[in-house]
C-alpha cells in the first residue's frame, strides 16, 4: 500500500504525513522535522547530494529511525499522538511513536485502520438501528465503520482484550465523536477465565509460535456473559477477528446465536482446521454461507446468515 510514491512506513512518508494531535505534539513534530532535515542539508553540504545520500543510506539514517529514536531520548514515546484521516473511509484516527508495544508502529497501527480489501469491507452491511458486535475491535476500524452505518437508533459493542490497543480504540472513538459505541475490556472464550494473550494478539498457545514467553494474563468471559452485562439479548451482526480463538468465541454465542433471528456473521478464519468446525457449528444454528475467501496464507473470510 502507498501514498503517492512512498510506501507506507517509509521515512520520506513518515516526514510528508505526520501530523500532530494536539498544540503539543504539532510543536515537537515540527521540531523534529527541522533537526532532521538540517542534518541532511548538513551532510549534502559537506558531502555533495550524491555523496550525503549514499552516507545517509549506508549508516540507515531516515526519518523513521531518527523519529523514535529521538522521541525515546525525550521520554515521549508514552505521550506523543499523531492524527491521520482514513483516505478511503473518511475517519480520523490516532497513533502513537513508540516502539514499546507489538504492533503499535506507526504503519502497523495506519494499516490496521485503512488498508482492508474493499470486497470484504462490501459484505459488511449493518444497516440504521442495527446492533453490532466487534469481537476483536482492535484500533477500531470496524467499530467506526459500523458506529456510522447503525447511527444514532443502533449500537455497536466493541470487545478488545489488549489494553493498549483498548486505549488507542477508546480515544479513536471520542476523536470520531462518536456515541452509541461500548467497549469492554475482555478476551471472547467459550467459557468465563483468566487467559494468556501472546505477543501475537492471540490466545491459543499453539498459535503463539516464538512468542510463548511473551504474554499478558486478561480477563475472559463467552459473549452471552458480556452481552447480558450490557443487556442486549439480540443482534444483527457480529464480527469476529481473534487469531485462531475463532471456534471458542461461538461456542461461548449459543444464546444470542440462538435467540437472534436477523443475524450475520463476519468471521476472519485463522487456520484451515478450523474452517469445518465452525462450519458446522454454524450450520446447527440454521446460519448458510453468504460469502467465502480463502487467501494464500489459508486464512479465510466468511459471511453467514440465518436462514429464515
Amino acid at each position: 500500500m502507498t501514498i503517492s510514491k512512498y510506501p507506507i512506513g517509509s521515512g520520506a512518508w513518515l516526514l510528508r504525513t505526520l501530523r500532530g494531535a494536539q498544540l503539543h505534539d504539532k510543536c515537537v513534530l515540527f521540531s523534529l522535522k527541522a533537526i532532521y532535515l538540517g542534518i541532511r542539508a548538513v551532510l549534502r553540504l559537506f558531502l555533495g547530494r550524491e555523496r550525503g545520500d549514499k552516507f545517509c543510506l549506508k549508516h540507515d539514517i531516515n526519518f523513521g529511525n531518527f523519529l523514535y529514536r529521538a522521541v525515546e531520548f525525550l521520554r515521549l514515546d508514552n505521550s506523543l499522538l499523531v492524527v491521520f484521516t482514513s483516505p478511503k473511509y473518511g475517519h480520523k484516527f490516532y497513533s502513537p511513536i513508540t516502539r514499546k508495544v507489538n504492533n503499535f508502529l506507526i504503519h502497523d497501527v495506519y494499516t490496521s485502520m485503512v488498508d482492508h480489501e474493499e470486497g470484504i469491507v462490501e459484505q459488511f452491511s449493518p444497516k440504521t438501528g442495527d446492533i453490532v458486535i466487534d469481537v476483536g475491535a482492535a484500533f477500531g476500524f470496524y467499530t467506526i465503520t459500523a458506529s456510522k452505518r447503525v447511527g444514532q437508533q443502533g449500537k455497536v459493542v466493541a470487545i478488545e482484550p489488549q489494553p493498549n490497543i483498548l486505549e488507542m480504540l477508546n480515544r479513536n472513538i471520542k476523536l470520531n465523536k462518536l456515541a452509541n459505541i461500548i467497549t469492554l475490556n475482555y478476551a471472547v472464550y467459550s467459557e468465563r477465565s483468566k487467559v494468556r494473550l501472546y505477543s501475537n494478539y492471540s490466545i491459543i498457545q499453539e498459535r503463539a509460535g516464538q512468542s510463548l514467553q511473551s504474554y499478558i494474563e486478561v480477563s475472559a468471559d463467552t459473549l452471552d456473559n458480556l452481552l447480558r452485562q450490557v443487556g442486549i439479548d439480540e443482534v444483527n451482526w457480529i464480527k469476529v477477528d481473534v487469531e485462531g480463538a475463532e471456534l471458542e468465541v461461538l461456542k461461548g454465542a449459543a444464546g444470542i446465536l440462538s435467540r437472534s433471528s436477523d443475524i450475520s456473521l463476519l468471521v476472519e478464519v485463522h487456520s484451515p482446521d478450523l474452517l469445518k468446525p465452525i462450519l458446522e457449528l454454524c450450520e446447527s444454528y440454521k446460519f448458510g454461507v453468504e460469502f467465502e475467501k480463502t487467501y494464500q496464507n489459508e486464512n479465510s473470510h466468511l459471511l453467514l446468515k440465518k436462514k429464515n
